[in-house]
């Protein structure tokens, strides 16, 4: 009789979870549509990314996930190089956080829109060599062209200011081929 309680219980406690997630009480709020939650939506989709120059280097593409609650990058390079980034509003700040994943380095910063429009988050790049840390700032601008400019920085402490290092632009898959 034992081996029916089990998956009994599992039945039971299922529906009432279920049902319980369908409450208001119990809203999943980083799926609503209010800011914070929707203001990163503007990578959403699948890019085509290019230098300053126009030259294609990469592709992206970025879906929403766990119920809208996160967005997964994934990015790769004409060469093979390859990352993944998780962007989620995190509950305890109310700010965008991104974890990125690369062979090379990992990074994890966070941040919000600032009056432009444009999603800054400012945390540390750390290399997977072993190599000395160091704050790093990220900047996705929307352009008037359906495109998003995206530049990293660096800051320098000896001359005490944020240093470009790697700057592209993500356009709309459809649009680029």
């Amino acid at each position: 009789m034992h081996k029916l309680i089990l998956p009994l219980l599992i039945v039971v406690l299922g529906s009432s979870w279920g049902t319980a997630q369908q409450t208001e009480k119990n809203q999943i709020i980083c799926a609503s549509d209010t800011a914070p939650y929707r203001d990163f939506d503007f990578v959403l989709g699948e890019w085509d990314f290019l230098t300053a120059k126009g030259k294609k280097i990469g592709e992206q593409i970025y879906t929403k996930r766990e119920s809208g609650c996160m967005i997964l990058e994934e990015w790769s390079t004409l060469s093979g190089s390859t990352g993944t980034g998780m962007s989620f509003v995190d509950p305890a700040t109310g700010l965008w956080r991104q974890v990125w994943m690369s062979p090379m380095f990992h990074i994890d910063y966070s941040g919000k829109l600032d009056e432009k429009g444009n999603m800054v988050l400012e945390g540390t790049l750390y290399p997977n060599n072993g190599d000395n840390s160091a704050p790093v700032r990220g900047i996705w601008a929307p352009q008037p062209d359906g495109s998003i400019k995206q530049e990293f920085l660096r800051f320098n402490e000896a001359a005490e200011t944020w240093e470009s290092f790697f700057l592209g632009f993500a356009h709309p898959k459809a649009e680029a081929e």
